[in-house]
């Protein structure tokens, strides 16, 4: 047991020292200006790239959104791939405008693979150095009516990778859709925002984002469970920054039950997983290779903290159990459960503090009645409570990609704006 307790302690040592620098973020997401790029006359041409399957319900939505940004349309072309449809997603995209590519493939039917036929076909037909930068998005996503604009000005200085503000247009809907709102609020405010103050790299989130097309020559290569993880450590690696546009604000929807939940948060866990081992190794190379903090923040951001807490705070405890139900024939249980009572009380506490600070801080972003989200955001630390179980049931588990049904049919024009930019400091609140 001894070695076993120093074995553990040295694990503990190093999470503490992977994250303390996340104090710092924090801090400077909730007191610092966000990065505010300046206004430039140079425009880029662009592709708008969505990955969707069975999408007819939600899609057209979001085209509109394209069709009504207050960017010249001339420069602005979306690609669809429908991807395994069996509904009317195709001929809604193409009504539309969109140039529609159809791929029938069930045994690699998986986004990356997706996206991967859909960059072949635009490489074919167009060139991928027909347009400056690709734009990806999921078929449920809304844009602001400046979104490109805004994405344009951080491309414009010569970002080759950029994200942007990640909203939900279902928060209000429960606790659940709710907790994946603030969740994707704190990355923004604790992450995202700290590391463009500071010109660090971050990471993409799956969707939003916009790609130089220098590093698209290749095709996209990139069929984790989690492709966004899987490129996103691989860019990094080679020495590339993501960088993070705060002006430029779009929305998804977010599950509403947990059976959709325990799904995508089970892909997420696994996907997580795989791809660090996959390419751990390749960050901590890049660390010394490009002197980069960038590749030793993405290490500490994909490094698997959920396998050291099931080691220190599951099979260590249990282990301890069996040692003194068999050397001494006793164990103070109650003591025991009092330990576990006070663990679970002191994540839900340290979870519940970024909630509020999420939501204090980024109150004005947020479409929900004060009432709900004062409940909301008590409620929230269930999202990262369940992390460790579902961690370790992906490890049992064999985990597949699954498409989630997306059924809200909000449109751009039924969300409430407001008056003023979102980094200008003069926000006024519109909730309906």
């Amino acid at each position: 047991m001894e070695i076993f307790d120093l074995v553990c302690s040295a694990l503990l040592i190093l999470t503490g020292i992977l994250v303390v620098h996340r104090h710092i973020y924090t801090i400077i997401g909730l007191f610092i200006k966000p990065v505010v790029y300046p206004e430039t006359n140079k425009l880029g041409r662009y592709a708008i790239v969505i990955a969707a399957r069975n999408e007819e319900a939600v899609i057209g939505n979001l085209i509109d959104s394209i069709h009504a940004q207050d960017y010249n349309p001339s420069l602005l072309t979306t690609f669809v791939v429908a991807d395994n449809c069996t509904d009317n997603t195709a001929r809604v995209c193409r009504d539309k405008g969109a140039v529609v590519y159809e791929r029938f493939n069930k045994e690699k039917a998986r986004k990356g693979y997706a996206l991967e036929f859909l960059f072949e076909n635009i490489k074919a037909d167009y060139g991928i150095e027909a347009f400056d930068g690709y734009f990806v998005f999921d078929a449920d996503n809304l844009l602001m009516p400046d979104y490109v604009s805004q994405m344009n000005k951080a491309f414009s200085t010569g970002k080759d990778i950029v994200t942007s503000y990640r909203k939900s247009k279902n928060f209000d809907t429960n606790f659940i859709s709710a907790a994946y709102g603030i969740h994707f609020h704190r990355n923004s405010m604790a992450l995202h925002r700290p590391r463009a103050v500071m010109d660090i790299g971050t990471h993409i989130t799956g969707t939003g984002f916009l790609i130089a097309s220098h590093l698209l020559a290749d095709g996209w290569k990139f069929h984790n469970l989690t492709e966004d993880d899987q490129f996103t450590s691989y860019i990094s690696s080679k020495g590339y920054k993501t960088a993070f546009c705060d002006n430029a604000e779009f929305y998804d929807e977010q599950p509403t039950d947990f059976q959709t939940s325990y799904k995508q948060r089970l892909r997420w866990a696994k996907g997580r997983f795989t791809g660090f081992f996959q390419h751990g190794s390749s960050l901590l190379k890049g660390i010394f290779k490009h002197k980069s903090f960038t590749c030793y923040d993405m290490f500490s951001h994909y490094f698997p903290y959920g396998l050291i807490s099931l080691l220190v705070g599951v099979i260590y405890p249990l282990s301890g159990v069996l040692y003194n139900l068999f050397s001494q024939g006793a164990y103070d249980f109650q003591n025991m459960a009092e330990n576990i009572i006070a663990g679970v009380l002191g994540l839900y506490l340290s979870s519940l503090l970024m909630g509020i600070l999420t939501v204090i801080r980024e109150y004005n972003r947020i479409n929900c009645s004060p009432f709900k989200l004062l409940l909301y955001t008590f409620l929230f630390p269930w999202f990262d409570l369940i992390s460790l179980p579902v961690l370790t049931l992906s490890l049992f588990q064999k985990v597949k990609w699954a498409p989630i049904v997306h059924k809200d049919t909000t449109r751009i024009a039924d969300i409430p704006v407001l008056e003023e930019a979102p980094c200008t400091g003069t926000l006024q609140r519109n909730v309906v």
